[in-house]
């Protein structure tokens, strides 16, 4: 039933997924931190096991100077921190109180910082032939001190926030691949056996109240929301992870017109039920209008932003010039479109069309992928669901053509959005 539901939704997203283009991001880390799943442990297992050695070899080189009753103080937090530690690789939910483990951290700082001091202090007043017997200890405590920056880094991430707080807002620009990571997390827990409810924004076609559509329409059931995520709760405590509860482009469909005045009662629905993690996702431009500021303030939704290919550009046109048989150019690919996913496989698909096997030179061969790209989005908007118009109007090209008409006759650098807007 679960895997049905998620391969016809996935199959509705149409081109917004695309399996053979899947990139991993890091981004995905997150959602193993909202489903407390193996994945997760491993990730924690990992931080804690890195910052306990970089630790523990600094203060085995301290303990052979004198005052060990500063090392025993440190080494009784780091006790502290390794307790959370094996705590947190538990399957039943422990809340990890980042509040006490960043109060062990600031003790071992302290520490490790007093001992720098006092043999920065000494090295400065010792010549350099005897400096040699506190370079050992000086050099484990820097490594020590960022250790410590790295672990408090991860301790107020995100990470850590969505493990005790299983409602996540997802935001990013149109193009920027919310939908296709959705769809990848969702077909993922499927395949790996887990249980995923994957809803898409579009399919909310009235103005009635989310549950009164989910139920009734989408997913075809026979019972009220208290029933349906109960039996979800029971579900996922029995597979021992969290059971994700995805809903892709709230402003899609009617969403616009009935989240605004129900959105506060969906979330905090799901707070009764922590075997439940909550996913929305929502385009960035309409965030505010739909999701109310207050919530994000006080932490009922943890905000992860959707950068796309943003730091990875050379190695997603890489895969993706692979995939369209198209060679990398000799020059990198600096423009920031190249991190939307979207633009990026639209530019691929439209030198493939044009029967290009490499980037033109020159404006000819541009202009044509450029039209190419500009077609498409004329094709979207032109659907019935969106501004409904006939589509050999070219109604984005004439905006664009208006616009650069605008900028040359009046001889502008840049165009004010009020004009724009005309």
């Amino acid at each position: 039933w679960f895997r049905q539901h998620v391969e016809r939704n996935v199959e509705d997203l149409g081109r917004r997924y695309t399996a053979e283009l899947n990139i991993e991001l890091e981004i995905a880390d997150n959602f193993a931190a909202l489903s407390r799943n193996e994945k997760f442990r491993e990730i924690l297992e990992e931080k804690f096991h890195e910052f306990a050695i970089q630790i523990n070899k600094a203060l085995d080189s301290l303990s052979r100077l004198d005052c060990e009753g500063k090392v025993d103080l440190a080494n009784a937090a780091l006790g502290q921190i390794i307790h959370w530690a094996s705590l947190s690789q538990r399957e039943e939910f422990v809340t990890i109180d980042t509040a006490v483990l960043e109060e062990q951290v600031h003790v071992v700082e302290g520490v490790l910082s007093e001992y720098r001091s006092y043999l920065d202090k000494i090295e400065s007043e010792k010549d350099s032939k005897d400096s040699y017997r506190h370079q050992s200890p000086l050099y484990e405590i820097y490594e020590a001190q960022h250790a410590v920056s790295d672990f408090v880094d991860f301790i107020q991430s995100q990470i850590l926030e969505l493990a005790n707080n299983p409602a996540l807002l997802l935001v990013g620009p149109a193009g920027i691949g919310k939908s296709h990571l959705l769809a990848d997390i969702a077909l993922n827990r499927i395949k790996s056996g887990k249980a995923c409810i994957l809803l898409l924004g579009q399919h909310f076609a009235s103005d009635d109240a989310p549950w009164t559509q989910i139920l009734r329409i989408l997913l075809r059931l026979n019972c009220n929301e208290k029933e349906l995520l109960g039996a979800l709760n029971a579900k996922a405590e029995a597979q021992r992870e969290r059971l994700l509860f995805i809903i892709d482009a709230v402003n899609e469909g009617r969403g616009r017109y009935f989240w605004p005045d129900h959105i506060r009662g969906f979330i905090k629905e799901f707070s009764n039920y922590p075997w439940l993690g909550l996913v929305l996702s929502i385009r960035d431009s309409y965030n505010d209008l739909i999701v109310p500021k207050e919530f994000l303030e006080e932490n009922k939704l943890v905000k992860i932003v959707h950068s796309g290919f943003e730091g990875i550009e050379y190695q997603a046109s890489s895969f993706f010039f692979a995939q369209h048989r198209i060679a990398m150019p000799r020059v990198p690919l600096l423009h920031p479109e190249f991190s939307n996913p979207l633009f990026l496989k639209l530019f691929c698909e439209g030198l493939s069309r044009s029967g290009l096997h490499q980037i033109p030179e020159g404006y000819g061969g541009i202009t044509s992928i450029i039209d190419f790209f500009l077609e498409s989005i004329d094709r979207k908007l032109a659907e019935p669901k969106h501004f409904d118009y006939p589509e050999g109007r070219k109604v984005i090209r004439k905006v664009i053509d208006g616009l650069i008409e605008h900028k040359l006759k009046d001889d502008l650098g840049a165009v004010s959005y009020e004009d724009a807007y005309d």
